[in-house]
């Protein structure tokens, strides 16, 4: 099994890799990636193997995306808050 995915199941994960509500470290996810795009940028021919780390690094970028996207509105919402005042 993947050390991914067994990290993944050994969490509690029940997707094949991570729900969409599960929160992750911002800087974890980030080195996940990079390792994914390391692998990508090496002399690897698996294709399967490719795949199932593309799908999990748009997974990963997905839920990254929402994190941001989250702590950018509770900026504005900050923002609009003391701008108010």
């Amino acid at each position: 099994m993947d050390p991914r995915r067994r990290h993944a199941v050994s969490a509690g994960m029940t997707s094949q890799f991570m729900p969409k509500t599960v929160k992750l470290d911002i800087s974890k996810a980030f080195q996940e990636l990079e390792e994914i795009t390391e692998w990508f940028e090496g002399e690897n021919t698996d294709l399967n193997e490719g795949l199932k780390k593309y799908e999990r690094a748009m997974e990963l970028a997905e839920v990254l995306r929402t994190q941001l996207e989250t702590a950018e509105n509770k900026i504005n919402e900050i923002q609009r808050k003391h701008n108010l005042d």
